[in-house]
């Protein structure tokens, strides 16, 4: 029996309301928990009006602990993880916006004390980029104390490296980046392996020694291995991005040999784990995979041991491999009925975890489990004072696309609407290499709770699903995936969950291409739509590719290079077919889809006299991550749809909908 610690008191019972625009817009009230190595201390990510800020709690301190801050958030930087590097120095990564040209991210390191003290800004101290990355921590204990190994550009020479300077910027290394040994004390860094093309990744063992290198050039992936019997740096794979041929992708040295690695690899054509031999000496030894969907990346205790792996077939689950931290998180699972939980982090000594919970209604919740008294102690939830009576839970179904393909997806209807149609948003996910998970998503729970059915659908060309799923729509962006989509919205009408005249297409980044894809091909169908930093225009995302690292080469790969296909594909070039009413928001400081996508497309709209609205948020990035602009969001599309789909309105039907 696992016994539950006294934490946060519960939520007092109101009269149902929907949460409003500010509560949505808003951060989660935690973002991130990290637990020291010896398990004393908690540093906590918590916002405040909007800006985030580190506080430490001593679990020694018991009941009368105070929460005390030891770090708050820059100008133009967001705290975006901390972690412990020792058990009273705690390290945290910052992320901020350059613009040199073009934009793109830089982050900033910073190291403080559990008492508050020695703070220092260990990387990027300047507000000008001095290099792009510079928090990726790749080994939290390579041998001598206080210090981390860390990716980073290299910058300087060896000889002014003995100077303890600190390395900054990409001379002579294009932005490849090195490892340094990093004091978190006093900021020293120390080379490790120098910088070396392609690679732009490192992967050390346990002990500190840099083992594997990873890299991207023209199209190719390449992976390098320097194991102790190799005179030099040894290629071991390669193989082209987008190709069937198969592969496996190191991610971790195995903490019991060092001539071991993990990696994902296909079985049965979809991803799996793997412990292959570096030396190629014996066959790779599969550990985990399932018959029907990929499975994530492992779960790795502090000494790099595999305890677990994650896969999602409609729920998310997991596979441990050791049976006693199974048989605990099965009874965390008990303590938190509708919620799916995995460890964070733990202990050194693995006897203390810190558990993340989250929900299909709500965001992250943390616990800490003490594994030897079998007591959980509530840390703190995103949203912990919200009414959740007006948002809906994420039923998986499947429907059949025309070709007979079964169509694994979600559908949120608003609870507490018996005998009615609730107006319907069709809403494609982004990527398109990615999927839609059960978890919470802030605008979909936003729409349920204004009185909208949500449907979300993991269309061919989304991952997770195996190869075949995959290269099923490679290249065709506007075709088999966009027909995933309106066989979707045709068969919630056919199931009676919304009126045929009450259907909208909204959607983010790829999903918003392909609500400007149903605002211009299926009128009749969708009947307005809302493209959220979306792509208008497919040659003109190839031609932007030399904004990114991958290159335009990476786009042509991924988009094809059939010309006449690309402007079939583009709503840009098709603004005479658009008919239903379009909402496009877009931010300035997008660095992932550029501005100029939907600045063409609102210019294209106005020479063709098509009624529409552009709102233009000016610091707005591609998440819309500022509370502000979140907010303004949100009212734009609330007022969007009040007029042109106003839920309040829905049609009484014949029959209860199911």
């Amino acid at each position: 029996m696992l016994a539950l610690g006294l934490g946060l008191s519960g939520i007092d019972a109101r009269a149902a309301s929907a949460p409003s625009i500010e509560d949505f817009a808003a951060r989660s009230r935690i973002e991130g928990v990290s637990i020291s190595p010896d398990g004393r201390y908690l540093a906590l990510i918590q916002t405040l009006d909007g800006k985030g800020l580190v506080v430490i709690a001593d679990r020694q301190a018991g009941k009368d602990q105070v929460m005390h801050p030891v770090l708050t958030e820059p100008e133009q930087f967001q705290l975006t993880w901390c972690h412990w590097a020792t058990n009273t120095r705690l390290l945290c990564g910052l992320r901020g916006i350059a613009n040199d040209r073009w934009l793109y991210p830089v982050t900033r390191l910073v190291a403080v004390d559990a008492d508050g003290k020695n703070m220092r800004v260990l990387m990027q101290d300047s507000l000008e980029a001095q290099g792009q990355y510079q928090d990726q921590i790749i080994n939290w204990s390579p041998g001598p104390p206080d210090t981390v190994l860390i990716e980073a550009d290299e910058g300087l020479s060896a000889s002014e490296l003995a100077s303890g300077v600190h390395i900054y910027g990409n001379v002579g290394t294009h932005g490849l980046p090195a490892v340094f040994e990093l004091n978190v004390v006093s900021g020293r860094l120390t080379m490790r392996q120098h910088a070396r093309q392609p690679i732009r990744h490192w992967v050390t063992d346990k002990g500190g020694q840099v083992r594997l290198g990873s890299g991207y050039s023209e199209g190719t992936i390449t992976f390098w291995v320097h194991l102790d019997s190799d005179s030099g740096w040894r290629r071991m794979t390669k193989f082209q991005i987008f190709s069937r041929e198969n592969h496996f992708t190191p991610l971790a040295i195995s903490a019991e040999d060092p001539e071991l690695a993990y990696a994902m690899g296909p079985s049965e054509g979809r991803d799996a784990i793997w412990l292959i031999d570096l030396k190629d000496r014996d066959e790779p030894q599969l550990l985990f995979s399932h018959p029907l969907v990929a499975v994530s990346h492992p779960l790795l205790a502090r000494d790099s041991r595999m305890i677990g792996a994650r896969y999602d077939n409609g729920y998310p689950m997991m596979f441990y491999t050791d049976e006693r931290v199974d048989a605990l998180m099965r009874g965390i699972q008990k303590l938190n009925p509708g919620q799916f939980s995995t460890i964070v982090e733990s202990s050194r000594d693995d006897k203390v975890l810190l558990i993340r919970s989250v929900s299909d209604i709500d965001g992250s919740a943390f616990s800490v489990l003490d594994s030897d008294t079998l007591r959980v102690s509530r840390v703190g939830a995103a949203h912990p004072d919200r009414d959740t009576s007006t948002l809906a839970a994420m039923r998986p179904i499947s429907y059949p696309a025309r070709d007979g393909t079964r169509i694994p997806a979600y559908i949120s209807t608003p609870p507490g609407r018996p005998g009615t149609y609730p107006p319907l948003i069709v809403m494609p996910h982004g990527g398109p290499i990615a999927r839609d998970t059960w978890s919470y998503f802030f605008l979909r729970q936003f729409l349920v709770s204004r009185g909208y059915a949500v449907l979300q659908m993991n269309f061919r060309g989304s991952s997770g699903y195996g190869d075949d799923w995959f290269f099923a729509a490679h290249q065709d962006w506007g075709g088999l995936t966009y027909d995933d989509v309106v066989d979707g919205a045709r068969w919630a009408i056919q199931q009676g969950i919304t009126d045929p005249e009450r259907v909208c297409i909204v959607g983010w980044s790829f999903g918003g291409y392909l609500a400007l894809l149903g605002a211009q091909r299926n009128p009749e169908l969708f009947h307005c739509a809302v493209d959220i930093a979306g792509v208008s225009d497919l040659p003109m995302l190839i031609d932007e590719g030399h904004h990114w690292m991958a290159g335009e080469d990476y786009r042509k790969r991924q988009l094809g290079t059939d010309l006449e296909k690309l402007k079939r594909d583009s709503p840009r070039l098709h603004v005479a077919d658009f008919k239903v009413p379009l909402l496009m928001l877009h931010g300035k400081r997008d660095y992932q889809v550029p501005f100029e996508q939907s600045d063409t497309m609102d210019s294209a709209l106005k020479r063709a006299g098509k009624p529409h609205r552009f709102a233009v948020v000016p610091n707005a990035d591609h998440q819309f991550s500022d509370v502000k602009d979140r907010a303004t969001l949100l009212r734009e599309i609330e007022a969007f749809l009040s007029e042109h789909l106003p839920a309040a309105t829905a049609a009484t039907a014949a029959s209860t909908p199911p």
